[in-house]
């Protein structure tokens, strides 16, 4: 009989408690905004004192952000002008 038990059977571990899960994964996203005030926006963050922005898979800092914008803006006038003709 060993002295400090069997070291090469290690003790069994308790089960894990089950999660309670919300039911907020089963609402849709305008029942979320208006239910719980959530905004969800693209992420932001600061790094160095510069404002960075991710949007259409890319990094952008704040001042061209900005930029991206308006050329957005002005690829969507462009194509609703095509649109038209």
């Amino acid at each position: 009989m060993p002295l400090f038990g069997n070291i090469f059977s290690p003790k069994k571990t308790p089960p894990r408690k089950s999660a309670s899960l919300s039911n907020l994964h089963t609402l849709d996203r305008s029942t979320r905004e208006i239910e719980l005030g959530l905004e969800y926006g693209s992420p932001v963050m600061n790094i160095g004192g510069q404002s960075l922005k991710f949007e259409d898979g890319q990094w952008i800092s704040e001042s061209t952000a900005e930029t991206h914008l308006i050329q957005k803006e002005l690829e969507d006038v462009r194509s609703n002008s095509r649109r038209k003709k």
